[in-house]
């Protein structure tokens, strides 16, 4: 099961009440009713409010639990200023909420406030200052954001920018892994890692399984007559067994992306191959890169899995986006810039660190050290 919510619904008696709350009194328009029963309120690109009768909901899905106290259930709508979170606990109360709390300044440095709408559903507004509260807030909420002559929100300037250089790579050695420029003669070692990887690693790749050294040669051939940077990835042994590529290189706007990635088994799922992962996001930003990318297929779930893992934040499917062997797909694209990359990269060093592995047993796990940042 991936992690999103795609409905949340509310339960309530008073449905009228509810929809008066809602629609007339904080302005959401409604997306779906069906008078007496339901009414959907669209709150997210993929997210949708659903409040719904208690009969309805009993009927369906059981006896409603009731007695004294809070409804156990808060929802949260965060916002980028104190100022805002004030604004709109006064519009509850406009609106008919009968319970307003006083925002606060909380310890873990956000500023929040609830209120109750007529069912008793606590309402968090809150400015959460850190990486995942800025995560969810639109595009124009941004304290980058900006207003022009016509008060239009618009970007920021960037009177320093330089696009950077292409992003060719020397040696890097890192604790793990080792990165080095493919180069034809990495042909036949490659080969022997490559060659006879568990077919289900081509399935989301542009080619069939390639088995046989010839056709590998011509493939290897072709990805160096490419606009990218397709670099080696060697193991601890020295022993190369992974292939990745810098494509889409946009020198204009600072964007790159890694992709047609191919690791042996020797490498899959093992600390060097994040190591690697790490060092080129690292040799990435340090060029002045303000954007690296990682799209896949939308179906291909060990692939999304990996890239946030990595730290790369979803950013949303393009639907018929490409044809693939005579496939449609689906890509998801995944993103890190460099506003996100200090956290990260604090967190792929301080897992890759010495001290995280007792015995070969990672004592934090990269995810929750993300998490902190």
């Amino acid at each position: 099961m991936d992690p999103r919510i795609s409905f949340v619904t509310l339960v309530v008696d008073d449905l009228d009440a509810a929809r008066r709350f809602y629609v007339a009194g904080l302005g959401w328009p409604v997306a779906l009713e069906v008078p007496g029963e339901v009414v959907m309120i669209r709150v997210g690109e993929q997210q949708v409010l659903s409040l719904w009768t208690t009969d309805g909901f009993e009927g369906e899905v059981g006896p409603v639990r009731r007695g004294a106290g809070i409804v156990p259930i808060t929802l949260a709508h965060n916002v980028a200023t104190s100022r805002e979170v004030d604004e709109i606990l006064a519009l509850a109360s406009a609106a008919g909420s009968s319970d307003v709390g006083e925002a606060q300044p909380r310890d873990w440095g956000g500023y929040t406030g609830y209120f109750a709408d007529p069912a008793g559903f606590r309402w968090e507004i809150a400015v959460n200052p850190g990486p995942i509260g800025e995560s969810v807030l639109p595009p124009d909420s941004r304290a980058e954001v900006v207003r022009n002559d016509l008060d239009q929100p618009v970007g920021p300037d960037l009177p320093a920018w330089t696009p950077p250089p292409r992003p060719e790579l020397e040696a890097i050695t890192g604790a793990y892994c080792s990165l080095e420029p493919l180069a034809t003669g990495h042909t036949d070692e490659l080969f022997v890692e490559l060659g006879a990887i568990d077919p289900s690693l081509w399935t989301y790749l542009g080619e069939d399984p390639i088995t046989e050294a010839a056709p590998f040669a011509r493939y290897v051939a072709g990805r160096l007559t490419d606009d990218s940077v397709e670099v080696v990835i060697r193991d601890a042994d020295g022993v190369a067994c992974g292939l990745v590529a810098l494509m889409r290189i946009d020198h204009a706007h600072g964007g790159v992306e890694i992709g047609n990635v191919l690791l042996g088994p020797r490498l899959r799922r093992t600390t060097a191959a994040t190591e690697a992962m790490a060092l080129l996001a690292r040799h990435v930003f340090d060029l002045g890169y303000r954007r690296y990318e990682w799209k896949c297929d939308a179906l291909n779930a060990p692939s999304r899995r990996a890239a946030e893992r990595l730290g790369f934040a979803y950013e949303g499917t393009f639907r018929r986006h490409r044809v693939t062997k005579g496939r449609s797909r689906d890509t998801a694209w995944f993103a890190m810039t460099d506003d996100d990359w200090p956290r990260i990269r604090a967190a792929h060093d301080a897992w890759l660190a010495e001290g995280n592995f007792v015995d070969g047993v990672q004592q934090r796990r990269l995810a929750d050290l993300l998490a902190v940042g």
